[in-house]
């Protein structure tokens, strides 16, 4: 089975535990059940919570498959390009990488936080015979600025949440997501730095 196929079903199922909770939550209306339906309450929350995240997954799912679409991947092997549409087709991968990028020894960008001078090393060995105009630099430096800022925000975002958060399904997605904001503004720093040398 697909890890995409995966999810839906989990999606699946956690609907129906959603329903047969909330039917089993109507019928004990009584004071007498008052601790019974608190343990319930939880238990049906925990499961709408797994229910919407697997719905994220597989919405996130189907909007990098239209990414990869949209972007004209080649289907010649052996290239970068082709890393997204090799992992969709392997079914191995939920959110397949766009593209997967290596970090050695760290594994695929994305799959944990590696050094901050593992991170400026795979900049370096970006190709430096891409050409760039002038009034498109200016407009990259800006976009990146942009990400900066919006990297910064969503990481600190996501600590206040990890901090604050008390279920720890969404305490473990703060961090993560954290944890993956500030991989993308080294990535990012490192982009504004390789992109002001150029001029």
């Amino acid at each position: 089975m697909k890890l995409a196929e995966a999810v839906t079903n989990v999606k699946e199922v956690e609907k129906k535990a959603e329903k047969e909770y909330k039917t089993l939550l109507k019928t004990l209306k009584s004071p007498e059940y008052a601790d019974l339906r608190v343990l319930l309450l939880r238990m049906t929350f925990d499961t709408i919570l797994h229910r919407r995240l697997a719905e994220a997954l597989e919405k996130a799912y189907k909007e990098a498959i239209e990414l990869i679409e949209e972007f004209g991947y080649v289907d010649v092997p052996e290239t970068p390009e082709t890393a997204p549409r090799n992992q969709v087709s392997s079914g191995l991968v939920l959110i397949p990488g766009i593209p997967a990028v290596q970090v050695a020894p760290y594994g695929l960008l994305g799959s944990r936080v590696p050094p901050e001078d593992a991170l400026e090393e795979l900049l370096k060995n970006l190709p430096d015979n891409v050409a760039i105009p002038p009034e498109k630099l200016k407009e990259i430096r800006d976009k990146l600025e942009k990400l900066k800022a919006l990297c910064e925000k969503m990481s600190e975002n996501y600590r206040i949440l990890e901090q604050n958060a008390v279920h720890p399904v969404v305490q473990a997605f703060a961090e993560s997501a954290r944890k993956n904001e500030e991989q993308h503004k080294v990535v990012v720093d490192g982009l504004l730095k390789r992109y002001s040398k150029e001029e």
